[in-house]
């Protein structure tokens, strides 16, 4: 406690709170972004893991304050440096907007948006790939049911899901996850990309979010290097049941996607 105490008062005085944040969606190019952005010559590292998780995981928000800005540089390495912390899982959670309104009642956030499908295909194969791995605490997490399996059991509200928190069917719904930012937020404080961007045209997504920051953009010289270079990504093997699960959620997110374009004014063709 008294730990604690010392650093809620000494930490603001001397930490660098994130100037942005990266807050979603997971396994939508987060982790990408945030190591592109890492390279930028206007923003520094925090001292931790890309994702600090102070807001969604209870354990950590009461830790308090003095915790959180633990994870971040102090104010003598950053001077006019932006540092920043990426935790896609801001934006699932409806209790969050609430929280960083309260310290960050302007903040900057980007969100990057992943065709649902392929998300939720992308989220289960990373979850059942923790059986193989070798750290006992991503084991204990791991998905082992099939993708079919998954997608029934998340749609029958018959089910104890308690078991399975992955959720890949409503971390889709981001129009639900948008309209609940909107209520503690401008609009103009979020930018919200499309992650098929980083893919075809990076250029763009980064020049976009630099404007967005008000700093200068990547050089040449730089986005070729960051062209180069690839983050998290997955081999996958779909198997006909796979296929045809993909296409019943296809269907099954229609009537959520026409309810996020209207919201962006803006069609991303799912």
């Amino acid at each position: 406690m008294l730990k604690k105490t010392i650093k809620n008062i000494i930490y603001p005085l001397i930490k660098s709170p994130p100037n942005f944040l990266i807050i979603g969606t997971q396994k939508g190019g987060t982790t990408s972004l945030a190591r592109y952005l890492e390279e930028h010559p206007q923003i520094i590292p925090n001292n931790s893991w890309k994702e600090v998780r102070y807001y969604d995981v209870s354990e950590n928000y009461n830790k308090g304050w003095g915790w959180y800005l633990g994870n971040f540089a102090f104010k003598w390495q950053t001077k006019d440096l932006l540092t920043f912390d990426a935790t896609p899982n801001y934006l699932y959670f409806s209790n969050i907007p609430e929280l960083i309104k309260k310290d960050f009642p302007q903040i900057k956030m980007i969100v990057l948006l992943r065709n649902p499908v392929d998300r939720a295909y992308s989220g289960w194969q990373m979850y059942h790939s923790f059986g193989n791995n070798s750290y006992q605490m991503l084991k204990d997490i791991t998905d082992y049911r099939s993708f079919s399996e998954a997608i029934k059991e998340e749609l029958n509200p018959a089910l104890n899901t308690a078991k399975y928190p992955y959720n890949y069917i409503n971390r889709g719904k981001y129009v639900q996850q948008l309209e609940n930012y909107y209520r503690y937020f401008d609009k103009d404080n979020l930018l919200i990309l499309d992650f098929e961007m980083l893919k075809n045209n990076l250029d763009l997504l980064l020049n976009q979010v630099c404007d967005f920051l008000e700093i200068e953009k990547f050089s040449s010289s730089q986005l070729n290097k960051l062209k180069e270079e690839k983050h998290n990504v997955g081999k996958y093997q779909k198997t006909d049941e796979d296929k045809e699960t993909i296409e019943f959620l296809i269907e099954y997110f229609k009537p959520f996607n026409e309810k996020l374009y209207e919201l962006l004014n803006y069609s991303y063709n799912w």
